[in-house]
């Protein structure tokens, strides 16, 4: 789809300058006072439409996961909006709103041996959100549908009469994945769910998640840390550090083309199985700074190899539009950087 294509017509999910923190507390001998603030999400902005995969990466510590749980309202937003077509999340407080939310976004969890109540039989977990949105679906007929969807995950209907305990970890994620899609959402959350998989076990989520989004026109916002999965199964990239989007546009830009150069140095770590091919191999000073304790400026410029002590260091950058679709925030963004030469 071109850009405006998509400027004729509305996202699906519109996040607007959202902002998370969390406070520190400084502890006195009588007493404690809040001192300072987590910022895991400090002014997030970014659509999504109908039908696409967004790949959201970044080390760990920069607010991806942070970010995905404001989006199902897990956490609790500090400021901005959350649209679902025309729809503010944020503001919603009555309880029927609240359950008609909860059917359009759902949410993949990565760790699947956390994610599920060892307690409760496949079955009960999976059936759990009909049993609370479709109260007036016959019981036996709720039954029938988590059979359906265990079928479509790639398991079987005996499966569902055992606990989690009895499964591997695909098939944990396969479980999680039929919880997610059984009130048939219009978006979902994947936060990393094949980082805690094998290698061969990834692939086969991987290909599932695109099988079911194909089969039931599904919108995915996808975490992940490695970057061979997101250009493998996203449509666009948004690139995180230190609770803000440095970088975002389609995949074949963002991993030819990178502007931003946190981006640049992310893609020179990919390793390429081929001693033919020459590549530029960019290695980041220092670690990434403290949530609680950002820089002035730009919050990469103590680690950027083209930062300079003025501009960089002084003045943060905004996301703008370089070129049609793809956005950067740098004071010097690359031109035509191609991280890899033939």
């Amino acid at each position: 789809m071109t850009t405006e294509e998509q400027h004729n017509r509305e996202p699906i999910l519109s996040v607007q300058n959202i902002k998370k923190y969390y406070p520190v507390k400084q502890h006195a001998i009588l007493f404690s006072r809040i001192v300072n603030f987590v910022k895991a999400v400090d002014g997030v902005s970014f659509d999504i439409y109908k039908g696409e995969t967004v790949g959201l990466v970044g080390e760990s510590g920069c607010g991806k996961s942070t970010l995905a749980r404001c989006l199902v309202k897990l956490e609790k937003l500090n400021a901005g909006e959350i649209r679902i077509e025309e729809t503010d999340i944020v503001t919603i407080t009555k309880r029927s709103e609240e359950l008609a939310f909860r059917k359009e976004i759902q949410m993949i969890f990565q760790d699947p041996y956390s994610s599920l109540n060892p307690r409760k039989l496949v079955l009960d977990i999976i059936r759990e959100p009909l049993d609370i949105h479709m109260k007036r679906m016959p019981f036996e007929e709720r039954n029938q549908r988590v059979y359906e969807i265990l079928n479509l995950v790639g398991l079987e209907h005996y499966h569902a009469l055992r606990y989690p305990h009895e499964f591997s970890g695909g098939q944990r994620q396969r479980i999680g994945i039929a919880r997610a899609l059984i009130l048939n959402p219009k978006i979902v959350v994947c936060d990393e769910p094949v980082s805690a998989l094998d290698v061969s076990v990834q692939a086969q989520i991987l290909n599932l998640l695109q099988e079911l989004q194909e089969e039931f026109d599904l919108t995915f916002l996808f975490i992940a840390h490695d970057l061979s999965v997101i250009k493998h199964i996203s449509d666009k990239v948004l690139v995180m550090y230190l609770g803000v989007i440095v970088e975002f546009g389609p995949t074949s830009e963002i991993f030819k083309n990178p502007s931003h150069p946190y981006t640049v140095s992310l893609l020179s770590a990919i390793p390429i199985p081929n001693p033919a091919i020459e590549k530029e191999r960019i290695i980041l000073e220092g670690d990434v700074p403290s949530p609680v304790d950002i820089p002035p400026g730009c919050r990469f410029s103590p680690r950027c190899y083209k930062a300079d002590d003025d501009l960089c260091v002084t003045i943060e950058p905004q996301l703008v539009e370089l070129k049609p679709g793809i956005f950067c925030a740098c004071h010097y963004p690359e031109k035509d950087k191609q991280v890899i030469k033939y």
